[in-house]
């Protein structure tokens, strides 16, 4: 499985933020976090969870794909191998790794991945955020919660929800998990702030 150079993205996030003459204030009010948080984001070794990736995404108005590698217009189709997915993401779900099944493909309208757990885990952050996702169990069991709602998805089981309610989730299996997760991402308006170069 290919590894994603974490350290690059923290440098990426800030470099997108300032060409967008965005503010650290301005970004962190845009995806529900305080300024020290997005301070400490730039300023890290790795990359964020998944969910905050994708939250700022559509508050510079790019895709996920740009805190990765630069996008290649004449791609009409990405194919992933098995054993090169990379692993692009990690701690929004305890203990899981996130693997991208289209990260080399542009413009995408939706994120897609295969997500991981070696077994029981205690539940996740709360994550939220504009648009849809769809999660598909592939394997063993986990217990899911959307707005104060439970529900235990088992292999074959499904569900398709509004991102911007919280949401988080836990594996219930000792032999562990793995799921599909679609995520749909929706635009966010940033609004015009004054320019911080810190």
């Amino acid at each position: 499985m290919e590894q994603i150079n974490e350290s690059l993205i923290p440098k990426r996030m800030r470099r997108l933020r300032l060409e967008r003459s965005l503010t650290q204030k301005a970004l962190a009010e845009a995806i529900g976090v305080t300024k020290g948080y997005i301070s400490r984001m730039e300023n890290a070794d790795a990359a964020p969870p998944v969910g905050k990736l994708i939250a700022l995404a559509q508050a510079l108005g790019v895709e996920l794909n740009a805190f990765f590698e630069a996008e290649d217009p004449a791609v009409y189709l990405s194919v992933t191998r098995k054993k090169e997915r990379p692993s692009v993401a990690r701690d929004h779900m305890a203990g899981s790794t996130y693997e991208h099944l289209a990260l080399n493909y542009p413009k995408r309208a939706f994120e897609s991945y295969v997500i991981k757990t070696p077994g029981p885990s205690e539940r996740s952050q709360l994550n939220q955020h504009k648009g849809q996702e769809l999660i598909f169990v592939l394997k063993g069991k986990i217990d899911f919660s959307i707005n104060g709602d439970d529900f235990i998805l088992e292999e074959g089981d499904s569900i398709h929800f509004n991102a911007s309610y919280p949401h988080n989730g836990a594996c219930i299996s000792d032999e562990g998990t793995e799921i599909i997760s679609i995520v749909y991402n929706e635009p966010v308006n940033t609004g015009d702030d004054d320019v911080d170069n810190s």
